[in-house]
């Protein structure tokens, strides 16, 4: 998901010489100044009726910016898709096989095949109302995958995808649109 552009503009710049720069003295005494107030819990201003709701404002501007610096950061440290893993012998990754329906990898969907009916005959698999249950994945504690299946019988169709995190309460959507192949 692409950002915004910002809505926001600079008080003052720190270089380029323009009317807008403020000198690195002014910027030192502020800090100064900030940092003696800051020691005492903003004592001084939370008292001032004009300065304190800006104060409050502004403490839980910085709190959540805080929350989101975290976020972000644990998400760009991911090396991989929750669940993927990273080696071969991790579900979903290199040659872990998914389907073990057969006995063998050679007699993999072989053998009893009753055990997909997915339509009434070869005639109508996959055809008209044919009705393909949710499918859940439990990715990790706490996430799972759910994907739906909707076709309308006349070429085209959609796969719906779902993933619940409920350990940090989001819910992440998407979906594919299909179109048959001719």
């Amino acid at each position: 998901m692409a950002l915004t552009g910002k809505k926001y503009e600079n008080f003052y710049r720190t270089t380029g010489g323009g009317s807008d720069e403020v000198p690195a003295s002014k910027l030192t005494k502020a800090e100064e100044i900030w940092d003696l107030e800051r020691a005492k819990g903003m004592d001084y201003y939370m008292d001032l009726p004009e300065f304190a709701p800006i104060i409050f404002q502004l403490q839980q501007m910085q709190d959540e910016l805080d929350y989101l610096r975290t976020e972000i950061s644990s998400n760009k440290d991911k090396a991989t898709f929750p669940g993927f893993g990273t080696s071969g012998s991790t579900a979903l990754v290199g040659n872990t096989p998914l389907l073990q329906i057969g006995t063998t990898n050679k007699t993999a969907l072989a053998g009893d095949t009753a055990l997909l009916q997915l339509g009434t005959t070869s005639s109508t698999a996959l055809r008209g109302d044919t009705e393909i249950p949710p499918i859940t994945i439990k990715l990790g504690t706490g996430i799972t995958l759910t994907l739906v299946v909707e076709l309308d019988g006349r070429g085209s169709g959609v796969v719906g995808a779902v993933v619940e995190d409920t350990g940090n309460r989001k819910t992440y959507t998407g979906s594919i649109s299909l179109t048959e192949k001719r």
